[in-house]
């Protein structure tokens, strides 16, 4: 894979932070005035394809290559994906359980009993739902990695992607209330073979821009509408996540934005999963009081993910801690 290649991959990954890291604030922030209806739903319809974007880079690089053993993948995979939520999940637990952010939580005797199942169910933060999905899409990942090396299957494929988005259509029309305690890790398996299949298959840059620009405007303002009415469209959250991913993989990344984009790449996870508690701390000085309510969630997401890239960026060179400690 070239150093282009390399660099518009972290690019998809760059934004789809950025677009989490925006739906972890309209999360937190208390925008509860009128006004604010229509500046939660223009963010919203587009914070909301930064999650499935980072399913399909996933996809698009695990599905691809020589299929490793399985306990090799395996125990690779989860100590990436394992030791990082183990540390900042600690964290983030200690300090919530000190600031009486759990209402269950009254002591250090709460706080030792409650650890290992709030560790073990996500319920430290709900930002951290993802996690549980990933292990379940890891478990499928050496089987589907064989299934797929076979090129007689693309057809096979383009056909189960096509059920998916159907049956995702029908079963969940209300995408952005989805309960991640109440579905399984086969919701998120469609965009982690479409993420495969983008990359592999649709090569042809000029084209995927085009598609991508005219799909991801004309999915972002069904969603807009959508949710403004009071309801939402699945398959243009679907095909407004594609859309855009198409887009990304086929922009050609400036070189003197190639080592900020290359490091974010690489700090995401970390800076992911340390946002959850700076997020936090700015809901809690009421962020949303120092700036007009349209710029605000942009704003407090920007300044959070500076912050914890600066983190990031500051154990990385020090290197107190293991970079595969923190997620790096």
């Amino acid at each position: 894979m070239t150093r282009q290649r390399i660099a518009s991959l972290d690019l998809i990954r760059t934004v789809a932070l950025l677009l989490a890291t925006m739906l972890l604030v309209l999360d937190g922030l208390q925008l509860n005035r009128p006004s604010a209806d229509y500046v939660i739903c223009i963010y919203q319809a587009l914070s909301l394809m930064g999650v499935p974007l980072f399913f399909m880079l996933s996809g698009a690089l695990l599905l691809d290559g020589e299929p490793l053993p399985i306990s090799q993948f395996l125990s690779r995979r989860f100590k990436r994906l394992l030791l990082p939520y183990l540390f900042w999940g600690t964290l983030v637990y200690g300090i919530f359980a000190m600031t009486s952010t759990y209402s269950d939580i009254h002591n250090i005797t709460d706080a030792l009993r409650n650890y290992v199942p709030y560790l073990l169910t996500g319920k430290i933060a709900p930002a951290y739902w993802f996690v549980f999905v990933f292990i379940g899409l890891y478990l499928f990942t050496p089987f589907m990695q064989r299934a797929l090396s076979d090129s007689h299957l693309r057809r096979l494929m383009e056909l189960i992607l096509a059920l998916w988005a159907v049956w995702f259509m029908l079963r969940y029309p209300q995408f952005n209330s989805i309960n991640y305690r109440e579905v399984s890790a086969i919701v998120y398996l469609g965009f982690f073979v479409a993420g495969h299949y983008c990359m592999r298959y649709l090569t042809d840059e000029c084209r995927n821009r085009r598609i991508g620009a005219v799909g991801l405007i004309l999915s972002y303002i069904l969603n807009v509408l959508g949710l403004v009415n009071g309801f939402s469209i699945t398959i243009t959250y679907v095909t407004g996540a594609v859309s855009l991913f198409l887009l990304l993989k086929s922009f050609t990344v400036p070189c003197r934005f190639t080592p900020f984009i290359t490091s974010t790449g690489r700090y995401a996870y970390a800076v992911y999963l340390m946002q959850v508690l700076f997020i936090d701390i700015l809901c809690r000085l009421n962020a949303w009081d120092w700036y007009p309510i349209w710029l605000c969630p942009i704003i407090v997401a920007l300044v959070s993910f500076a912050v914890c890239w600066l983190v990031a960026w500051a154990l990385d060179h020090i290197r107190v801690i293991s970079n595969t400690l923190i997620g790096i």
